[in-house]
């Protein structure tokens, strides 16, 4: 059962790295550029997969869980605001959609997911166990906590880029220079 955990951390690690990605490239690609909402998604993102990178990494505790469900549930607050501040009548929705869903919807319910997933993998007490936890991570697992950390300094670079030193720009035309 243990391994069962680790591969499902492993899975949720490449599937958070992977949606980053999916946002960087209509970032990058398409030139939808987040707003401030959707950067604190992003942010949510990243920080719950921190808590499944340092299973993969260190070993599975219940902290790293607590990591990934803390911070999906404060993305899923960003996300369930911006749902909420787009259904209001005549304001109609920002950004692009991603299979018929706009991406703070998509982000909520990925939030929810990442919830619900941890609160199975708490179950498992089979990877609490000492000798389990010291087990080291495939390269594989390496590499993609290596990818995600890129992803994760991509992501700062772009924000930092996107809104300079002040305040992000409610809905951004642009990127800012940090200097200006």
């Amino acid at each position: 059962m243990a391994a069962l955990a680790r591969v499902c951390n492993v899975l949720a690690l490449l599937g958070i790295t992977g949606l980053l990605l999916i946002v960087f490239w209509y970032q990058f690609a398409r030139g939808e550029l987040p707003c401030p909402m959707c950067l604190l998604q992003r942010l949510g993102l990243i920080a719950a997969g921190v808590g499944f990178l340092l299973n993969v990494r260190y070993g599975a505790s219940e902290s790293h869980y607590g990591i990934a469900i803390l911070s999906a549930l404060a993305g899923a607050a960003a996300a369930g605001r911006e749902i909420l501040l787009h259904n209001a009548p005549g304001s109609g929705a920002y950004g692009a959609s991603l299979f018929g869903l706009h991406f703070y919807t998509g982000a909520f319910i990925v939030f929810c997911l990442i919830i619900l997933v941890c609160g199975a993998l708490l179950f498992i007490e089979g990877q609490f166990v000492e000798g389990v936890r010291d087990l080291r991570p495939s390269l594989l697992a390496q590499a993609l906590g290596w990818v995600f950390v890129l992803v994760a300094l991509g992501n700062a670079i772009s924000t930092l880029l996107l809104c300079g030193v002040g305040p992000c720009p409610e809905h951004p035309t642009g990127y800012q220079l940090p200097w200006k």
